[in-house]
């Protein structure tokens, strides 16, 4: 028998083939079997978890709450304000069960940390939060993605940020300069002098430490030159401290923490006196009687904000713990260093400021930038200082500050606002009116209540349990994305009832803890809506321990004027 020629025997082969595809043939049995091991398998996880720790599908299952997003809160207003406050209530719930989810279910509590071991030691790699470089150095994401991406300036990246808002959260105001130079006006204004300082992020200082081929120190957002340039014509102070800080670094001798985001005490220590011969040499600070200050070294340890981003099981870290020394300051007669309210110098920081002044940061207390310029100063220090957002919060803060007590700055000829670098690209900054503050970015907000209801403000020593409406909250941040383990959200509790009759029908301005040790409280899913049982105290007596810890404002309402209450959930 002849041999078919190649071509038609290949076309043979093709036909067969197409045939067998199109016509697999599988038995029921098997069909039934794959199909039961598909569905074990795709609902495993959700039954394993609904059985040993149903809790997490709840939202707003902590204590003393009564009703949900359609419970006893009816929206007012018109039909359209009605359906609008609805669904954003469910979108509230939804993203926070998304987040809850995600956060606290047996998979990502057990076996992500794993996996996260098992890449980090095997290949040196990290997630999207945090890369891993040489000899174990942990570098925020975000620091990286400032220094290398886009110019924070360039059209493109402001034309992309502006669109990147969505139901529940406005975008962002992206360009610095309207903001910085609006507040430098204000100040003016007021004969105040601003001082911008905007802090170099870790790989900045240290890009040795991601690459081998990495150009000399500083590295610069491709944007920096133009902005800080912009600022100086527009007869702005900028006080740039990554030259300093380049300069003194060297081998074994780091300027920055390997496991964490911040700078040495040493460097900061360096530049807060720097910053003080700046502010004495370009600014017109009246002479004063020195202060007679102290100082105690003091060595701490700890592994670093970076890590916790990691998300590695418990008590493993790519290198050892930093061990530092830190410089606090007293007085005299052995009293920790304070702010001072009359203060010729106040200091704007962000978690720069704060990483040796705030307890809760782990590295110790009454050392920070505050606290040494107020050293290389010899003359007290005002602060506002606060956790993250540097772009917005402690502006905020100070007109909300003003709105309160309009002789704030009375005394006020020097303000030095302290941010990172990062916030020039990744930052919200809003223009903030410090007479009769109010954000000019457009915020998603609650309709109107009807007549305004009576504030009810905290006085000294005064405790209260009362019950009462969460008529709006500000969010909380998911644990283990953000480079701080404490948290703080305020929320506006409306048609308060207690056992005190001067307290019905009332509203206040609460602050609540939403997350401790990077972990959420029952109140970080607390949906607007819902009704809680409370504990209140003034904040001033918590504010000595607690109030640079980062914190989620308000911005709606006349609400965010009202003096702030700390409050506690109730336990069932």
């Amino acid at each position: 028998m002849a041999t078919p020629p190649p071509n038609r025997l290949n076309d043979r082969r093709v036909a067969q083939a197409h045939a067998e595809v199109g016509q697999t043939a599988i038995s029921r049995s098997v069909a039934l079997a794959l199909t039961g091991v598909l569905f074990m398998a795709t609902t495993a996880v959700p039954m394993t978890q609904l059985w040993l720790a149903p809790e997490v599908w709840r939202v707003a299952s902590g204590a003393a709450v009564t009703s949900e997003v359609t419970g006893d809160a009816q929206p007012t207003g018109t039909l359209v304000a009605q359906v609008v406050m609805r669904n954003r209530r469910l979108l509230e719930v939804i993203s926070t069960l998304t987040d809850q989810v995600d956060n606290e279910s047996l998979l990502a509590r057990h076996l992500r940390p794993v996996v996260q071991l098992f890449l980090t030691r095997i290949a040196g790699a990290g997630n999207e939060r945090v890369y891993v470089g040489r000899d174990g150095w942990l570098f925020y994401a975000a620091d990286v993605q400032h220094v290398v991406g886009p110019g924070f300036l360039d059209e493109t990246h402001l034309a992309r940020r502006a669109a990147s808002g969505n139901s529940l959260a406005a975008a962002p105001e992206a360009d610095p300069r309207p903001a910085l130079l609006a507040f430098n006006e204000a100040l003016a204004d007021r004969g105040i002098t601003l001082v911008l300082m905007p802090t170099p992020v870790k790989p900045a200082i240290h890009p040795e430490q991601l690459t081998s081929l990495a150009a000399a120190a500083p590295l610069r957002n491709l944007s920096f030159t133009q902005f800080r340039d912009e600022m100086q014509a527009a007869g702005v102070l900028v006080f740039d401290p990554a030259p300093l800080l380049a300069a003194t670094r060297g081998p074994g001798a780091p300027t920055y923490l390997s496991g964490d985001t911040h700078w040495r005490p040493d460097a900061m220590q360096a530049v807060a006196t720097a910053l003080g011969e700046f502010l004495t040499e370009e600014t017109a600070l009246p002479p004063g009687n020195p202060t007679a200050l102290t100082t105690r070294a003091v060595t701490v340890s700890n592994r670093g904000d970076t890590l916790d981003l990691l998300g590695l099981p418990e008590e493993w870290s790519p290198a050892a713990a930093d061990i530092v020394t830190i410089r606090q300051v007293g007085t005299p007669d052995g009293a920790p260093w304070q702010p001072s309210p009359t203060a010729e110098v106040l200091l704007l920081g962000d978690s720069f400021s704060n990483i040796y002044s705030l307890g809760s940061m782990g590295w110790g207390r009454g050392a920070g930038l505050a606290e040494q310029l107020s050293v290389a100063l010899a003359r007290p220090i005002d602060r506002v200082a606060q956790n993250d957002n540097g772009a917005f919060a402690t502006r905020a803060a100070l007109a909300r500050d003003l709105a309160r007590n309009p002789d704030r700055l009375a005394a006020t000829r020097v303000v030095v606002y302290q941010f990172a670098t990062r916030e020039l690209s990744q930052g919200d900054w809003r223009l903030v009116e410090l007479d009769g503050w109010s954000p000019s970015a457009s915020r998603p907000s609650s309709p109107e209540p009807g007549p305004r209801a009576a504030v009810l403000s905290p006085t000294p020593g005064r405790r209260l349990t009362v019950r009462g409406l969460v008529r709006q909250r500000a969010a909380a941040p998911r644990p283990g994305t953000v480079p701080y383990r404490d948290h703080i959200i305020a929320l506006e509790l409306a048609d308060i009832a207690g056992n005190d009759p001067t307290v019905d029908g009332t509203v206040a301005l609460v602050y609540l803890s939403s997350m401790e040790d990077n972990v959420w409280t029952p109140a970080a899913t607390l949906p607007a809506g819902a009704v809680v049982t409370l504990s209140l105290r003034p904040w001033t007596e918590v504010a000595p321990e607690r109030d640079g810890i980062a914190r989620a404002e308000l911005v709606d309402g006349a609400v965010v004027f009202a003096q702030p209450w700390w409050g506690e959930l109730a336990t069932p």
